[in-house]
């Protein structure tokens, strides 16, 4: 009798292909999932050139709505206290009042909590975003979401944006 121990091989995987597979499986999932997108807020920036000088506007007093944020983060409307969350009734009904005539002055303190000022933004679009939904369904009797792109521009052109921000009245230069 032969009593030779026998080695025992382990079966092994066959990995060759595992990185052909890994890479087709990332290029499906990259096709496949969506990329959000993020949306920022649609401002006009000053021009680059400092040497440009602006033009003044007189604006009446009456067609202007001041909005304020202090540097303890607190809302400050028409030189009143407001809470955010009712600026943007106050603010559609100011610009519904006036249409095209009016003119929101929006002054940010340097030591004011940026999630303050960026509340403040989504109010203020909320406001426009009423007041051109409500346009659009006088005139074209359907909201603005559904209109052509022609269509929101002769909406847009009817109730244009109108804000001018400044900094705690930093002036030219950044000097106070």
């Amino acid at each position: 009798m032969n009593f030779r121990r026998q080695r025992h091989r382990v079966p092994a995987l066959n990995t060759t292909s595992t990185a052909d597979i890994s890479f087709m499986l990332l290029i499906f999932f990259l096709v496949a999932s969506s990329m959000d997108v993020d949306k920022g807020l649609s401002r006009q920036l000053p021009p680059a050139d400092n040497q440009q000088k602006q033009e003044e506007s007189a604006i009446n007093k009456n067609r202007l709505m001041t909005v304020k944020i202090s540097a303890q983060n607190e809302l400050i409307v028409d030189d009143k206290p407001l809470a955010i969350e009712k600026l943007h009734g106050k603010v559609e009904g100011f610009i519904q009042r006036l249409g095209k005539n009016h003119m929101i002055s929006l002054d940010a303190d340097p030591q004011s909590d940026y999630n303050t000022y960026f509340k403040v933004q989504n109010e203020l679009v909320t406001a426009y975003k009423a007041w051109r939904d409500a346009t659009a369904r006088k005139t074209y009797h359907c909201p603005f979401a559904k209109l052509t792109n022609d269509e929101k521009e002769k909406i847009k052109d009817m109730c244009p944006q109108r804000i001018a921000e400044t900094y705690n009245g930093l002036q030219e230069g950044g000097a106070q």
